[in-house]
């Protein structure tokens, strides 16, 4: 501690430069930083060093400085907003100078992000009849979510009696039936993953379905009202759709030419994804949405939407926004193919997508939407039974992956995308699928064994 310094005051200090940096950690000159906490050159240089070197700081290019590892995983928070609707489709939508908050604001205290349940009228003794109604298994990262989920099962089999699921292929009408069959075989608690969110069908069964005393729990996608879930498991879409497009915009120095690629329609995430890529992109008046189109987050969809473009008459766009990787792969994979220059990309959670991206050397960002929720909706729901108190909204962190060197004024990488890929993992894998993809390079490292053998 520099003399004639108290603790108090530089507390008060240390307080005040961990509070210079933005929700995406962007650098800061260390001039800029002494100037904002008010401090002089020998003792703010000696509190930077120190703070340094125990991690609370790190230092970046040109004697600029970011929050450290210990910082920074204190600093998070959730990043959704509290919504008590979905928000519409803003596909028809002319973009708005005013949507959103900046993406150099600060992230604002909301105490209902933080807001717990008290779940002692569900507890009951284990073993547990757990209930699954889930929208589909039509992409590779449901089938890894769910996979998750059964890891997770596993995992806790000696608490769980029965773990039932159904998949209704994305059709409102059919699940509604399968909660209604899942709810007759006898429940402790039901799991949703919904299939559209703006079915009022749904609205009401699960409504009704939580006023009979069952507790219900929605993981990734989540009805239009949420009055009848007691948590909701899930990651920030509003992060992955504008970082990844604030990073496009950046990439492009501001201006250029943007077709988007959506998920699927009438999905939450696809709807928040989109609605805060269009905020993201507002505040770059040279950027020109010329498209926007949807997916329903398949290879084939994404390549589908390109080929169409091109078809009614489209030059080649500056960049494309997909949000997610699952219809990425598919528009990489149309200009690799047709041997024709390939814009800059955003889209993570699919290996192939990763794998394509860094062969070819295309700029790209990544935001996995971690597949891992799969099994922490499984804890959540244990906790519910076990009488313990739940957030009402569980969010799992989501990281920004990028290759080394396409990092932007705003937009850091929190790993990089050279050491994140699976090579040895098919292209099929999801890499956010956390312990239970272990199953996957075991498999992997066996095949190889054997090709060795």
């Amino acid at each position: 501690m520099p003399s004639g310094e108290t603790p108090r005051s530089n507390l008060i200090r240390i307080a005040r430069i961990l509070g210079c940096f933005d929700h995406l950690n962007s650098p800061r000159p260390t001039h800029e930083i002494l100037g904002a906490v008010g401090m002089g050159r020998s003792t703010g240089f000696a509190l930077l060093r120190a703070l340094t070197l125990r991690g609370w700081l790190e230092r970046v290019d040109h004697g600029s400085l970011r929050l450290g590892p210990k910082a920074a995983g204190l600093a998070y928070v959730p990043l959704e907003s509290v919504d008590t609707a979905l928000p519409g489709s803003t596909a028809a939508l002319p973009l708005d100078k005013t949507a959103g908050e900046s993406h150099h604001a600060v992230t604002e205290w909301d105490a209902r992000l933080f807001e717990t349940v008290a779940t002692h009228t569900y507890k009951r003794p284990a073993p547990f009849r757990i209930g699954f109604a889930n929208a589909s298994l039509s992409n590779e990262w449901r089938r890894a979510m769910f996979e998750s989920m059964r890891y997770a099962e596993r995992l806790h089999a000696d608490r769980i009696e029965a773990f039932l699921v159904r998949e209704a292929g994305d059709d409102a009408r059919v699940q509604v039936h399968q909660i209604d069959e899942l709810v007759e075989s006898g429940l402790d608690l039901l799991l949703v993953s919904t299939t559209n969110a703006h079915s009022p069908l749904l609205d009401r069964k699960l409504k009704e379905v939580a006023d009979a005393g069952l507790p219900v729990v929605a993981v990734d996608r989540r009805p239009r009202d949420p009055s009848s879930l007691v948590s909701f498991v899930t990651a920030s879409d509003r992060r992955i759709g504008r970082i990844s497009a604030v990073w496009l915009a950046e990439r492009l120095k501001g201006a250029g030419r943007i077709w988007m690629l959506s998920g699927l329609e009438g999905a939450s995430p696809a709807m928040r994804r989109q609605s805060a890529a269009f905020a993201g992109f507002s505040e770059f008046p040279g950027i020109q949405i010329e498209a926007v189109t949807y997916t329903d987050w398949t290879e084939e969809g994404g390549r589908n939407a390109v080929q169409r473009l091109f078809e009614q008459g489209a030059d080649t766009p500056d960049g494309i926004w997909c949000d997610s990787g699952l219809q990425g792969v598919g528009s990489l994979k149309f200009f690799i193919e047709n041997d024709l220059p390939v814009p800059a990309h955003t889209g993570g959670d699919l290996n192939q997508m990763y794998k394509l991206a860094l062969y070819h050397k295309v700029p790209f960002v990544a935001l996995d939407y971690p597949a891992a929720m799969g099994a922490r909706v499984v804890e959540v729901a244990l906790d519910i039974l076990s009488g313990k108190s739940v957030p009402r909204r569980v969010e799992v962190p989501v990281p920004i992956v990028l290759p080394r060197g396409m990092e932007t004024a705003s937009v850091r990488a929190d790993s990089w995308a050279e050491r994140h890929v699976g090579w040895d993992l098919p292209g099929t894998a999801i890499l956010s699928q956390g312990p239970s993809l272990r199953g996957l390079r075991a498999d992997a490292e066996n095949r190889q064994g054997s090709r060795h053998g």
